[in-house]
């Protein structure tokens, strides 16, 4: 516990001894952080975008007059045993009059002795990447109806939306990787090079028969305090940045809990792990 405190001391010590070296080391893993937070945002809005476009497209059934409300709820039944179904609802004849009226008048009607809107059945679908093969089995499970007047279907937008979904995905799960990558190797030599800098130091605890570990866990420390600091700074800046870009685009979600904690979480585990390689190699370095 002794050596332990000793090394959270000195940690802290040398943070405040070093303060310009580590204020630039701040902003550097900040400024890492935050393209990935920026980054990790944009990719949950897009991400929602597509979702609540998919969320609005729907398959309309257009349905015989004279069909039964038991071939209704059978209907029902069957389509909402599809996984990727998420709702179904009935609009009877009534009801979709008063849908037109609302959308276009009741002038458009008058003269009209019977009502002209066939009964209908909606139906919408998970959003999701499996939206399309979704459709197609819902599409499936309505051939050769006799109740069935119609099926009304997007066209090729279940497609589009799915595919575009799917290569947004995979394009942001790589660039995430590359960012991820990236900011792991910028505090990896932010670190080092701090760490170069007192080098003389590190040679003659050596000389005096202190452990590597002895050595490394001060660096260690600096290097957490440096890192959780950077985390916090880079998720600030995140929340004030996309503040700003939600008094221009208002439809814009500012980062989440997750994103923000997630930020200044890896800026610790950065620093952490950061300093704990920068040292171990240097150490074998000047040891080989």
């Amino acid at each position: 516990m002794g050596a332990m405190g000793f090394s959270i001391r000195e940690g802290i010590k040398s943070v405040w001894r070093h303060r310009f070296v580590a204020v630039l080391s701040i902003i550097t893993i900040a400024s890492a952080l935050f393209v990935l937070g920026f980054f990790l945002t944009v990719t949950y809005n897009l991400n929602t975008f597509l979702r609540e476009a998919q969320q609005k497209i729907s398959i309309e059934i257009f349905l015989t007059d004279d069909v039964k409300l038991s071939e209704v709820r059978n209907l029902k039944t069957e389509l909402m045993r599809h996984s990727g179904v998420r709702e179904v609802f009935f609009i009877d004849k009534e009801s979709a009059k008063k849908r037109f009226e609302e959308k276009f008048g009741s002038n458009i009607l008058m003269g009209l002795n019977e009502n002209p809107f066939p009964p209908s059945m909606v139906v919408r679908l998970t959003p999701g990447t499996g939206i399309e093969r979704s459709a197609n089995a819902v599409i499936e499970t309505l051939k050769d109806r006799p109740e069935i007047i119609q099926v009304v279907t997007p066209g090729n937008i279940f497609k589009k939306i799915s595919n575009l979904l799917q290569t947004f995905l995979i394009l942001s799960l790589l660039w995430g990787v590359i960012l991820l990558l990236g900011a792991i190797i910028i505090v990896i030599n932010t670190i080092k090079l701090a760490i170069y800098g007192r080098r003389d130091s590190v040679e003659i605890m050596q000389l005096v028969g202190a452990t590597d570990a002895f050595i490394r866990r001060p660096f260690m420390v600096e290097g957490f305090i440096q890192g959780i600091l950077a985390g916090f700074l880079a998720a600030v800046a995140l929340v004030v940045a996309f503040w700003g870009v939600k008094q221009l685009v208002p439809a814009v979600e500012q980062p989440g809990k997750i994103i923000f904690w997630g930020i200044a979480f890896l800026g610790a585990i950065f620093g952490l792990l950061g300093s704990r390689i920068s040292v171990g190699k240097f150490l074998h370095r000047i040891t080989n």
